[in-house]
């Protein structure tokens, strides 16, 4: 498996604390059968000091000695907080995008879709940027309204949910929410967001398996595989159509059987 989101580089933003706590973490993921993680500390959200792909290349490669050739395999990346400042940040060659090919993870806020967001991924997606939505099931606005996705999904943006929401451990709504994005084709990875070796760890397959049961393990695979493999190696990612909703406001528990993907 790939994890493409992660903070197990340490004190650099609320991730790992220690070095000691992110080779813990690293343990962790090769145990659970991750091969490869990308590095994704925080930028734009407060929680760390906006560390540029120098920084970010320097202290993946520490970590990565650290671990050894012969553990998990990191790579870099950042996880943008959803920002105007994005696509200047990256005209700059500021941000780090998902193993420095054409992927970049953007966060929404927790409780609502900023009003911009659409001009932004337009932006993005015309400068040959494909911005990866992180866990948008965890967004409160989002939970009520999951058709909006589809909507980002059509105008190219790529949609990661974490494999705690998928089993339930972020609370119902994220899990209802994560099951009626799968349902409706609506995500392509599936990554752990881990940021601590116990309260928030680096565990894929849980995440994987319950989305099996939604999807069947081979379209569940693809999101801990296929898909992000396509995206570390800066490939075009093949991806069904999302299955509209019928009505915008629905709300997760109302959506009916998987159709497809």
């Amino acid at each position: 498996m790939i994890d493409i989101h992660s903070h197990i580089l340490p004190v650099l933003d609320d991730g790992a604390r220690s070095l000691d706590e992110a080779l813990e973490m690293a343990r962790i993921a090769t145990e659970d059968g991750i091969q490869e993680m990308v590095c994704t500390p925080h930028m734009f959200n407060g929680r760390s000091n906006d560390p540029g792909p120098a920084e970010v290349l320097y202290r993946v490669g520490a970590l990565q000695a650290a671990i050894g050739r012969g553990g998990l395999h990191l790579l870099p990346g950042n996880e943008v907080h959803y920002s105007e400042q994005i696509p200047e940040k990256l005209r700059k060659n500021g941000v780090t995008k998902l193993n420095r090919m054409n992927c970049l993870l953007v966060e929404f806020p927790t409780q609502t879709v900023p009003p911009g967001a659409t001009e932004l991924f337009q932006t993005l997606v015309s400068r040959g940027v494909r911005p990866i939505l992180a866990h948008p099931e965890r967004n409160i606005q989002l939970q009520t309204q999951c058709s909006m996705v589809v909507d980002f999904i059509q105008q190219g943006v790529y949609v990661q949910i974490t494999a705690m929401s998928v089993t339930g451990e972020f609370g119902s709504a994220a899990r209802d929410c994560a099951e009626s994005l799968l349902r409706h084709n609506c995500v392509h990875f599936l990554a752990t967001d881990t940021h601590r070796a116990n309260r928030r760890p680096p565990i894929l397959s849980r995440g994987r398996d319950a989305a099996a049961e939604i999807l069947g393990a081979e379209k569940a695979q693809k999101l801990v595989l296929d898909n992000p493999l396509a995206a570390v190696i800066g490939v075009e990612i093949i991806v069904d159509a999302p299955i509209p909703y019928d009505d915008p406001e629905d709300k997760p528990s109302f959506f009916g059987k998987i159709l497809g993907r």
